[in-house]
């Protein structure tokens, strides 16, 4: 199972300052808004998400990777990546907002969020 890097989501102290910030680059598209949680934007192929520092893991960096597959992949992709020798952070969930997620910590404390994109099992 190959994944695809398809966006970055950058952890923001404002997320409707950041979001009317990074509208006015030409071809972004607002694609969804939580206000005041999150707001995920579309630049040509790729996905910017905009969450709110209150999710900001104590003393992790200020963003995390976001590398989309399909829902079933997900969790193929848990077990593929233990078999690595990479340890998850725990087992793939269902989000509120649509998505199966598998999270993953790097040596320096980036998060690696695998996603569904397309939601649900």
């Amino acid at each position: 199972m190959d994944a695809s890097l398809e966006g970055l989501t950058l952890h923001v102290a404002d997320v409707e300052r950041s979001r009317d910030f990074y509208l006015r680059i030409p071809g972004a598209v607002l694609i969804d808004h939580r206000p005041g949680d999150f707001a995920l934007l579309q630049i040509g192929g790729a996905r910017l998400g905009l969450l709110t520092t209150r999710y900001l893991r104590g003393g992790g960096p200020g963003f995390h990777m976001e590398i989309s597959t399909s829902s079933d992949a997900v969790d193929a992709l848990y077990e593929q990546v233990r078999a690595a020798g990479i340890e998850p952070d725990g087992p793939p969930a269902d989000r509120s907002w649509g998505e199966r997620t598998l999270h993953v910590t790097a040596p320096d404390g980036n998060l690696i969020e695998f996603d569904s994109r397309g939601g649900g099992r």
